[in-house]
């Protein structure tokens, strides 16, 4: 068996350290969380800036055309992940040789997928009978290229913990793509400022992972070890595929069955739903799951500190998504203009998933975290069917029909996830209902009470004047639910508390 290369100096060294639980685990989570959501929410706000400039210049048929290319290879970032970044967070232990093999086959898996995807341009040009899907593909395939080679500088960053340096680079990789994408639709390049931007983030995530990482790649070792963290990246990379097919499944078909401009409708609705409320998720996600990592040999440790965390998390994400959902309408036409109006009552049906979606999307870090992504595996595949189901039932209605199903089938699975994740460690939904259960009444409560409000009391103001006067109806009333009633005031406390040490420790 090859020999470890020489370590490459004190920074590199960090990157391989054993994982070890520490008495301020649970502080240093909470504090990268927090750091991680506020930066995502500056990129959200970016990624919503641009949605608002494109939206008036561009037409809903070209974002249908970019959404119908980008649904139908969603799969492929995952593949070029191939759960590797998830096992290089997760493992208690790696070299540097095991992480260059691993970035040498997220880079290979990159240049290929590029390649099938440009030789498959033509057939989904065919299979959605739009000519000009072909060259859009054809572009697309450069983002896997530059995807792959980012892939472990990533997750070495995720490993120590770096994840307010993550969010940077996001960040103003997400400036770049905005700021080239809105110079070619003023230029009047039409949907093709929507194909550059992808392309420009991925280049600059590129290269502020390789410059934000010290670690370079050597020659790789392909031992047991690593054939072990690839057969961990396989039963994630399953779960991940069928996940990002579930969610662009609805897009897939109402492309299939209607006009471009219908699925840009939709799209927009998604994506003003993504960077508000999902788009923190995933990154909690990254937080979350290599942090209970290191409680993978500390059950109890690990099911008190997963409560801990989604009760946190669904204190803040579940009642923005009940404010989503109410003021939905009002956002959209005074965001995107008037042309985007049905774009509104699709986002206020989808904004009501969020609510539950914070319990669903916490299941992947209890099935990282304990090592039994192979079940994750499983549960990607009940989801897959499950959202076919909702969608194809859903079709027949239209877009407003098929949001509706996929918000239905949300509700349903959301417990049911947690269960089965946590089955191996007791976690049931007795935990999720304690954990979540006041957050829940008090979200559900705001999107109802607020809705109300909205179409009574407030029918006769202006765009501007509904949207605050709601957002401050429904804060007050989630605050009377959760804090009047139900005495929940743990998140506010970690919260402040994290806030306040982060205020002591900057210069």
């Amino acid at each position: 068996m090859d020999q470890d290369p020489p370590r490459l100096g004190t920074a590199a060294d960090a990157y391989f350290e054993d994982h070890r639980e520490s008495d301020d685990l649970g502080r240093r989570a909470v504090r990268g969380g927090i750091v991680s959501v506020a930066m995502q929410y500056c990129n959200g706000a970016l990624q919503v800036l641009a949605t608002i400039v494109l939206a008036r210049l561009l037409t809903p048929a070209d974002f249908g055309l970019v959404a119908i290319v980008t649904v139908t290879t969603s799969f492929a970032p995952l593949l070029i992940d191939f759960g590797l970044g998830d096992a290089t967070a997760q493992r208690s232990r790696i070299t540097p040789s095991q992480i260059s093999s691993l970035f040498w086959l997220a880079s290979g898996l990159g240049v290929a997928l590029a390649v099938l995807v440009a030789a498959c341009s033509p057939l989904i040009a065919a299979i959605y009978r739009e000519p000009q899907l072909e060259p859009i593909a054809l572009c697309t395939g450069i983002t896997f290229v530059l995807w792959g080679v980012s892939n472990q500088h990533l997750a070495l960053l995720r490993r120590t913990m770096q994840f307010g340096r993550i969010a940077r680079i996001q960040f103003f990789a997400t400036l770049a793509g905005v700021v080239v994408a809105i110079v070619l639709a003023l230029a009047g390049y039409g949907y093709w400022s929507l194909v550059a931007r992808p392309i420009v983030r991925a280049l600059w995530v590129a290269v502020g992972a390789w410059r934000g990482c010290s670690w370079r790649p050597g020659r790789p070792a392909f031992d047991d070890e690593v054939k072990s963290m690839a057969r961990f990246g396989l039963h994630v990379v399953s779960f991940s595929v069928t996940f990002a097919i579930s969610g662009a499944v609805d897009r897939m078909a109402l492309g299939l069955f209607y006009r471009p401009a219908v699925v840009g409708y939709y799209q927009n609705a998604i994506t003003l739903y993504q960077y508000s409320i999902v788009m923190a998720l995933e990154q909690v996600h990254t937080v979350g799951s290599a942090a209970l990592s290191k409680l993978q040999f500390n059950p109890v440790a690990l099911r008190e500190k997963y409560q801990a965390a989604l009760s946190t998390l669904a204190y803040f994400i579940m009642p923005a998504a009940a404010i989503l959902s109410v003021t939905a309408d009002d956002v959209t036409l005074l965001l995107l203009g008037e042309k985007w109006r049905a774009s509104g009552l699709l986002l206020r049906i989808l904004a009501l998933r969020g609510i539950f979606y914070v319990v669903e999307h916490s299941q992947g870090w209890l099935h990282l975290s304990i090592g039994r992504v192979d079940r994750w595996r499983n549960w990607g595949i009940v989801s897959l069917a499950c959202q076919i189901i909702a969608v194809l039932a859903g079709l027949r209605f239209g877009p407003r029909g098929v949001a509706v199903a996929c918000v239905i089938e949300g509700v349903l699975i959301a417990i049911p996830s947690i269960s089965y994740a946590g089955r191996p460690i007791g976690v049931g939904s007795t935990l999720v209902i304690r954990a979540v259960g006041p957050e829940l009444i008090g979200a559900i409560s705001t999107a109802a009470l607020g809705t109300w409000l909205r179409m009574t009391i407030f029918a006769s103001c202006s765009s501007l004047e509904r949207i605050v006067l709601a957002v401050v109806c429904c804060i007050a009333i989630y605050m009377i639910v959760v804090v009047g009633i139900f005495r929940r005031t743990e998140p506010l406390r970690v919260a402040r508390s994290v806030l306040q040490h982060r205020l002591r420790s900057d210069p």
